[in-house]
């Protein structure tokens, strides 16, 4: 378990240069679309707005990850036509792209702890990803793939302790869940998954992740302790854990038989469907501690960051 308030812990981050003066909370930039504030049911209201990177960047964003200290990051495409990651802070986005990249993806980011350590993935020339941490001063930091003959490795979550979850490609193409932590590889996949994605460890190293069994079908999960808890949306076909706080608070999207993708909030054993409005489609992503999460919508075109405004 990851004790977040650990002196350790914080020492040897002030000591990596690791710490960030981020201040918040979460403002979305000047000029972004304001969406009408609603109730899910007549439980939990949020004030969505729509959150995409200056023109001049690029356009298709998506909002992977959030901090509590108002940090966002993601991938949008960029105007040299690749993928690159987005920092935003402090009311302003900052590129990212990852050194000797080659590939389509140049760097984009999942996921970002309270240090503002980020976490991603990126594609060298040969077309294989690759996990890499960047630090709130820059640095970054590529991890090695899972196995020498791994096909590929990326990172989607990590929690205030630094451990990462994600998935690797092994040798005979079949996608494992993966935890690294202390320099260490462990491999998870749930019994009969045969395609396994973990996307995000909070400070109690409680991993929200998905699954494909035999039949084409995705099964989002939270793995405790050992233990799996399913996290269906109710009548779905299909529901993948995006992200869980340190309050077990989830984020997630599902699909009807129609296909459609719907973000969900699930809290105190209550799903909470999300639609943007005006939307096609909506995929919840990274939550944080105040329960603000972001996400994407109309086929990951658009990000947009939810808070809540009641607690």
């Amino acid at each position: 378990m990851c004790v977040r308030n650990s002196l350790v812990t914080l020492v040897t981050m002030l000591v990596l240069g690791l710490v960030a003066c981020d201040s918040g909370p979460v403002a979305p930039p000047e000029g972004a679309d304001r969406a009408p504030t609603f109730d899910v049911d007549g439980a939990l209201s949020y004030d969505l707005r729509a959150f995409d990177v200056p023109a001049e960047m690029g356009s298709y964003t998506s909002a992977f990850g959030n901090n509590s200290f108002g940090t966002i990051v993601g991938n949008y495409a960029a105007v040299d036509g690749n993928a690159h990651g987005f920092i935003f802070r402090h009311g302003r986005f900052i590129d990212v792209t990852v050194p000797g990249s080659g590939g389509f993806d140049r760097g984009s980011l999942a996921d970002v702890n309270e240090f503002g350590v980020a976490v991603g993935g990126f594609s060298d020339a040969d077309d294989i990803s690759h996990t890499y941490l960047r630090g709130p001063l820059g640095h970054i930091t590529v991890l090695p793939l899972r196995a020498p003959d791994a096909r590929s490795s990326e990172g989607y979550g990590i929690n205030n302790c630094g451990a990462i979850v994600g998935n690797f490609v092994d040798a005979a193409g079949v996608r494992h869940g993966f935890i690294w932590r202390l320099g260490q590889y462990t491999t998870f996949d749930p019994p009969g998954a045969v395609s396994t994605r973990l996307n995000a460890i909070n400070d109690r190293d409680e991993i929200a992740g998905q699954y494909t069994d035999a039949s084409a079908h995705v099964h989002g999960f939270i793995l405790r302790d050992g233990n799996l808890q399913a996290i269906v949306y109710p009548g779905a076909v299909s529901t993948r854990a995006s992200s869980i706080n340190n309050r077990g608070q989830i984020t997630g999207f599902y699909n009807n038989a129609d296909g459609v993708w719907h973000g969900f909030v699930y809290s105190d054993g209550q799903f909470m469907p999300i639609d943007f409005p005006g939307s096609f489609n909506t995929v919840a992503l990274g939550i944080n501690d105040w329960g603000m999460f972001v996400g994407t919508y109309d086929d990951f075109s658009r990000g947009f960051v939810a808070t809540p405004r009641r607690f």
